[in-house]
């Protein structure tokens, strides 16, 4: 049997653990809270960076006055003419055939505004780049107002992700392996990727060095399926009884696999946008009845999405990539790293959550805000694997990842949590 390396481990997600169900209340809290806590996180960044030359003051002191110049702290709301709209879709006067949804619905015309408590004001500049803006982020800036009521922008500043422990030196590197999208409803076009991966993880190549190093595996979503069902009006019952059970078949067969891959190393799973879980983020855990077989060893878990835990000294932050998918929607960002990069700059996991990403109505708390910086931050079902060492502006180092989907691509990201080195490690089958 081949010895493996071992690692301590802790589950840092109990911030994305439901403890109620209570969906009566407003949103309104939830961005309350998130501005009062990323206010008091970013007021010594602030005074930090443009000492007391400027005086920070909310939008009802500025009293519509011109050439009043300060520092402002709020949440960026981005008008956004072609963002999707119930109250539109169901409007009366709208009685046209319904347009299909759009792709990316981010236009030069778009407004951005800052608001905070009680007001809000329209800001402008070239400093603020506000196509990379979204609604939600919480952020400062520097500048002054003007005789038409913009508050004219010369520099921003944002959160950065928290302060980060550094790592010690190692000798023995430690791996990660990273995969998403195993979309089981389609694996019989990828089955010898996935037997190839699970020799891989088991050190069958003449890899046994490696694998031996591998210490955790996490499933960043779309195990069972990886896309949006196609939805065909039927009176059928049978139809709608055949896809309840090739789902059932999907979650028997990754069961088999995760059993297979959990003898091998420490299995974290997490649920993704399209796989039979709760849809609103935080999205809890896989109840363990979903995968017996695999529940039985010490060495599988189902974790939330997103999620965050620390290996030795490393903090891992990551998710399924709804958070990703939904800026690449509401901004002119051009890469799925891009967007995560922003997210990390902006200290918030998911910015755009309950504007247009759904998540749950936290009344007292934003699970989503990073206090910490993470080591190592990814994404999963991107649509190709990307990856790159991000150095913030203080000097933190944060290797980000970009998962791609298994289901696409037949390959997986390869972190080491030492080095924070990436690569990926492909498992197409060529065929004949």
């Amino acid at each position: 049997i081949m010895a493996r390396l071992e690692s301590k481990y802790e589950n840092l997600s109990h911030q994305y653990r439901l403890n109620g169900h209570d969906y009566q209340k407003q949103f309104c809290h939830l961005y309350a809270h998130r501005l009062a806590e990323m206010t008091r996180l970013l007021t010594p960044i602030v005074q930090k960076k443009w000492g007391n030359r400027e005086p920070i003051k909310k939008l009802c002191e500025l009293r519509g006055e011109q050439d009043v110049h300060c520092i402002l702290i709020g949440t960026i709301y981005k008008h956004q003419a072609h963002k999707p709209s119930i109250l539109r879709d169901i409007s009366e006067e709208n009685q046209l055939a319904p347009q299909p949804p759009r792709q990316n619905y981010s236009e030069p015309e778009d407004k951005v505004i800052l608001e905070d408590e009680l007001q809000r004001v329209r800001l402008q500049g070239p400093e603020l780049q506000g196509k990379l803006m979204a609604t939600g982020v919480v952020c400062a800036v520097l500048g002054g107002t003007d005789s038409e009521g913009f508050f004219n922008v010369e520099e921003v500043l944002f959160y950065e992700g928290g302060p980060q422990k550094p790592l010690s030196p190692r000798n023995s590197s430690r791996l990660l392996v990273l995969v998403s999208g195993l979309d089981q409803l389609q694996a019989h076009n990828f089955t010898d990727a996935l037997n190839l991966f699970q020799y891989w993880l088991a050190g069958s190549f003449g890899n046994r060095k490696e694998a031996g190093a591998m210490v955790r595996l996490i499933v960043a979503g779309n195990s069972v399926r990886a896309s949006a069902m196609a939805y065909v009006p039927t009176l059928q019952v049978a139809r709608t009884q055949a896809n309840a059970n090739d789902t059932v078949q999907a979650v028997a067969q990754l069961d088999k696999w995760f059993s297979a891959w959990a003898r091998s190393l420490p299995v974290d799973i997490m649920p993704g946008a399209y796989d039979p879980a709760n849809f609103m983020l935080p999205q809890q855990p896989f109840h363990k009845c979903m995968f017996p077989e695999a529940a039985k060893l010490s060495s599988f878990q189902a974790v939330t999405n997103p999620y965050s835990c620390r290996v030795e000294e490393t903090l891992v932050v990551g998710s399924s990539g709804q958070n990703v998918s939904d800026l690449l929607r509401s901004t002119s960002l051009e890469s799925s790293l891009d967007a995560i990069r922003c997210t990390l700059t902006w200290g918030h996991v998911a910015p755009t959550a309950p504007d247009t990403l759904a998540c749950y109505p936290y009344i007292d708390s934003d699970p989503f805000i990073m206090k910490e910086c993470p080591h190592v931050y990814f994404a999963g079902n991107c649509e190709a694997f990307e990856t790159d060492l991000h150095q913030s502006s203080d000097g933190k180092r944060t290797r980000l990842v970009c998962v791609p989907s298994f289901s696409r691509t037949q390959s997986v990201a390869l972190v080491d949590l030492d080095t924070l080195d990436c690569r990926q490690v492909n498992f197409t089958v060529e065929s004949d």
